[in-house]
């Protein structure tokens, strides 16, 4: 999981950086690449088209299998279209290979956090509310 920390900077600031240009709230990153941005089709798109994406463009999952980062856009309003996960998040993960979902505490609806956590237990993910980055 420690490796996941300097994951979940990256996919942090590349969020942030899409955030600015109002294209999504999350992205997926594993050893430092990017592997898929959220857009207007939301996460379970972006989820799913990783799910697809072929082992050939994917790092060794042995050093590392990728985080979903989530996070609200930096200037948009706080009182509608937080970003939401929830017990399909975690499976859609588990799903793409992924080895976590990470996203912003405090700005990013978790729906049946316990479910969650059970689905995430039972698939080997690991979950983290981070601290929102400094701006």
């Amino acid at each position: 999981q420690s490796a996941s920390i300097p994951t979940s900077r990256s996919s942090a600031a590349i969020t942030e950086a899409l955030g600015r240009v109002d294209v999504g709230q999350g992205c997926i990153v594993a050893q430092g690449l990017c592997l898929a941005t959220e857009t207007l089709a939301g996460t379970d798109a972006m989820l799913a088209s990783l799910a697809t994406l072929p082992d050939i463009l994917r790092p060794n999952p042995k050093q590392g299998r990728g985080v979903l980062y989530k996070a609200p856009k930096p200037t948009q309003d706080r009182r509608i279209d937080l970003p939401t996960i929830g017990p399909a998040t975690v499976t859609a993960a588990a799903q793409a290979g992924l080895g976590g979902i990470a996203w912003e505490a405090g700005h990013t609806i978790t729906l049946d956090l316990p479910h969650m956590q059970q689905i995430a237990t039972d698939q080997g993910l690991f979950l983290w509310s981070r601290a929102p980055a400094q701006r």
